[in-house]
């Protein structure tokens, strides 16, 4: 238990601002990053199947169109709805305020970061497409702050709410499982895929979640993971009866880590099950190439 009370210790330079005067934790900085490249790749089709050249110019050469982009103000109004959508509809569940009415400080934040890597020429200093390097790298970043909005924004306010809070939902079994994943995973899939705000125009489809093997996606299932797992940890506590009696900094770290094997073994499967791939990540493959020529 020491040790992850120390480790927890050690993120926390990363977990709050690091001036009064300037209001945004690292991780803050990071996530907005993070977020704006998986909509810079889907705006731009690095997920989309190889194209086949639609044109020839005058050189008889295959040309192929460049996909259409969406609007930056469409991407933009995608991108709040992902990161405030579903604090949003709690908070007229609660007749609360949200925050981003409250202080602007992160919305702004999210939307300036994403101008400057999508419309700015730092854009080509950033990777194109997802790859198993950086996938890995970023499975550490990725499960620090996915799990203090599943755990410590999302089930502690519901524990302890603000005295401020009109109408506080009750602290029961369902509450405390449903809405960290209210906050998490509905209002991302309408941006990303129901109505398909980083394609160029907009568009009504099935969310992928709702597809055949949707329920596999990690962003899916792994709300209905964690959460249950920190209230296990740090239980008995009211709607939870059963637990650990660990304390609330030690159960985020462990939930952290859990976390981060999810996303280690996600950028695994979709980055790196064949041996090509890791081949090229130590950086040999090239080598073996050329002696085989």
């Amino acid at each position: 238990m020491a040790s992850l009370t120390a480790l927890h210790n050690r993120l926390s330079p990363i977990l709050s601002p690091a001036h009064p005067s300037f209001p945004f934790a690292p991780i803050d900085i990071i996530g907005a990053m993070r977020l704006s490249s998986v909509i810079n790749w889907i705006a731009t089709g690095a997920f989309d199947p190889p194209s086949t050249p639609s044109s020839k110019n005058k050189k008889g050469s295959s040309v192929v169109t460049k996909k259409a982009r969406a609007s930056i103000w469409q991407e933009l109004a995608g991108l709040m709805i992902v990161v405030f959508g579903g604090e949003t509809f709690l908070s007229m569940c609660t007749g609360s305020t949200p925050s981003w009415l409250v202080t602007p400080n992160i919305a702004l934040l999210f939307c300036a970061v994403h101008v400057i890597q999508s419309r700015t020429p730092f854009a080509q200093l950033l990777p194109k497409k997802p790859s198993l390097p950086f996938e890995l790298f970023m499975a550490i970043p990725d499960a620090i702050g996915r799990t203090l909005l599943l755990t410590r924004f999302s089930v502690i306010p519901l524990l302890y709410p603000a005295a401020t809070t009109p109408k506080p939902l009750p602290a029961t079994p369902a509450s405390l499982v449903l809405v960290p994943f209210i906050l998490a995973v509905p209002f991302a899939s309408i941006a990303f895929s129901t109505f398909n705000f980083f394609q160029s125009t907009l568009s009504l489809t099935t969310p992928v979640e709702l597809k055949p093997k949707g329920w596999m996606l990690v962003d899916t299932w792994c709300p209905l993971l964690i959460s249950p797992l920190f209230l296990t940890l740090i239980g008995p506590v009211e709607g939870w009866n059963t637990g650990l009696g660990w304390t609330e900094n030690e159960s985020v770290v462990a939930c952290m880590v859990v976390l981060w094997a999810c996303f280690t073994g996600r950028a695994i499967y979709n980055f790196g099950y064949k041996k090509e791939h890791w081949l090229n990540l130590l950086g040999i493959s090239q080598e073996i190439k050329t002696k085989k020529e």
